[in-house]
Order: structure tokens, then C-alpha cells, then sequence
């Protein structure tokens, strides 16, 4: 075989190799977003499912984050970890009430999550609350905007509730500094409610970032980096005893 005919070759293998890439690639990110849906079926059918009286009740809300989205499993996620969690601790069914919903900002769950709480949880107050939100507004983030929208959020979170900064956005370079800064103003929000438990989220993901923490998207967690949002929250929830919760 004639060099020119080797280099011909070895180009052809190159193409064939990234064309494989590029379609594992694309299925891979047509699973993920046919997930949403599904996903979110997922925790309406758990919801359901899991009821009893003596169930310890955790209400999740949030973004597409708390969906587990970019996880295998809904339950691979932070919201299904934190669960396993607690029914290990508590010795009890954890009944999930998870109302986020894929693509939430802080206004929506403001809108459409809030109103529902009391609903449906009026035979058992939730025994836990989560919530992370913020990461779909921090690519248009209006600092004052969003000041206003978390302050007017975090006056109607339930007593209690675990509230998370942002994430490190590893994979967003240019968006990075408006989640910092995000994360400062939910912080000194915070800071001026002493109801509420913040969660360090962004120092945990931004010290175990990794490429290989990513789903597809490239954006979303997957079930590696999952771990670390669990352990974030968890750390919060398990200081005194998620006063006496735990």
C-alpha cells in the first residue's frame, strides 16, 4: 500500500471513529430530553404511590436539577439520593412530593409551585423541604431583578426549608460570573432569614468539578456529580439533627 493510500486510510478510520461519536452523541442528547417528560411522570407516579400516615414527607422543588434530569434514573438524581437518605436515618417511608419542573425560574416557581404546597400537603406538613433554582436565570441575569424575585420567593418557602446557592457552572465559562454573583445575592438573602438553612452547592461542585461530571447536555449533572449535590444538602440537613427532624 502506497503512503498516499495509507493516509486515505487512516482519515477514513478518523471520520468513521468521530461520525460514531457524533451519533452516540445525538442519541444520547435525544434521550435527554425526551427524559423530561418522562421524569417528570416519574415523581407525579411516586407521589401518588407512596402514601401513608406515618410517611415522612419531602417536598422538593426547583428546576429541571431536582427532576434529576441528566441522571439514568429520576432517583439517581439529588432529590431521589436525599430520599434514600433519610429513609435509611429514620427507619420510614419517604413519601416525595416533587413539584419542580424542567426549565423553572425563580418567578416560576414563585407562579406555579408555591400556590401548590399547601394543597398537597394538607394532611401531612412536610417533614423536609429542598430547593435549588436560579440556574435558568443566571444566562439573562437582571441582578436586581432576580434580588427582588428570590427575596419575595424566600418570604414563602416554608419555615425551614434547605435552600441552595448555584451551581459552579464548569461548563459555561462565560455565564460563570453572573452564577457567582448569584450565589452572592442568594447568600446575603439568606443571611437575613434565619428560617431557612442555606446550602453551600456551589463551593462542593466547583471543588469536585469534573468533565466527567456531565450528562450530554453538557450542562446537566449526571449521576457522578448528582453525588455531590446530595452530599451539599445533606450536610445541611444532618447539622443537629435537621433539628430534630433526623
Amino acid at each position: 500500500m502506497t503512503e498516499h493510500k495509507k493516509r486515505n486510510k487512516i482519515l477514513q478510520n478518523i471520520a468513521i471513529v468521530l461520525g460514531l461519536l457524533i451519533l452516540i452523541e445525538a442519541v444520547a442528547l435525544l434521550r435527554l430530553y425526551r427524559n423530561v417528560a418522562g421524569y417528570q411522570k416519574y415523581w407525579q407516579q411516586v407521589a401518588k404511590e407512596q402514601k401513608k400516615p406515618d410517611d415522612f414527607v419531602y417536598l422538593a422543588l426547583g428546576d429541571s436539577a431536582a427532576q434529576g434530569l441528566g441522571a439514568s434514573h429520576p432517583d439517581k438524581g439529588y432529590v431521589g439520593l436525599i430520599a434514600k437518605d433519610v429513609s435509611s436515618q429514620t427507619g420510614k417511608s419517604v413519601r416525595v412530593i416533587n413539584i419542580s419542573k424542567s426549565g423553572a425560574r425563580v418567578k416560576d416557581v414563585i407562579k406555579d409551585q408555591i400556590p401548590k404546597i399547601k394543597e398537597l400537603t394538607k394532611d401531612h406538613k412536610p417533614d423536609l423541604v429542598t430547593i435549588e433554582i436560579g440556574g435558568n436565570d443566571v444566562a439573562t441575569l437582571d441582578e436586581a431583578v432576580f434580588r427582588q424575585e428570590f427575596t419575595q420567593l424566600v418570604s414563602l418557602l416554608p419555615k425551614g426549608t434547605y435552600v441552595s446557592n448555584m451551581p459552579y457552572f464548569g461548563s459555561r465559562p462565560k455565564s460563570r460570573p453572573k452564577a457567582f454573583r448569584a450565589s452572592l445575592i442568594i447568600q446575603d438573602i439568606l443571611a437575613q432569614n434565619k428560617q431557612l438553612n442555606l446550602v453551600d452547592l456551589q463551593t462542593i461542585t466547583q471543588e469536585r468539578h469534573s468533565l466527567l461530571g456531565y450528562a450530554a447536555d453538557y450542562f446537566h449533572p449526571n449521576n457522578r456529580s448528582y453525588k455531590n449535590w446530595h452530599q451539599a444538602f445533606m450536610t445541611e440537613i444532618n447539622k443537629d439533627g435537621a433539628d430534630g427532624q433526623l
